[in-house]
């Protein structure tokens, strides 16, 4: 079984965030948006690595798909 890494994402309790590198194991299921982003968030599943960005290596947020608020 693949051993999955958790060293590249950052969870935020104070402001109730949860962010993730791309090339990094995705932390949890849920819609991501790129950091500083208005557009439709990308469904990620947890351990599936974090997606490049219109070719670029980004910083994803988790986003809550029910009210568009990050976590």
């Amino acid at each position: 079984m693949k051993k999955i890494s958790q060293t590249r994402w950052v969870s935020n309790p104070a402001l109730g965030t949860i962010s993730a590198r791309t090339g990094f194991h995705c932390p949890r299921n849920g819609f991501w948006r790129p950091l500083g982003s208005t557009g439709e968030p990308l469904f990620v599943f947890e351990g599936s690595l974090m997606p490049a960005y219109a070719g670029h290596s980004i910083e994803w947020h988790l986003v809550d798909a029910r009210t568009g608020l990050i976590h």
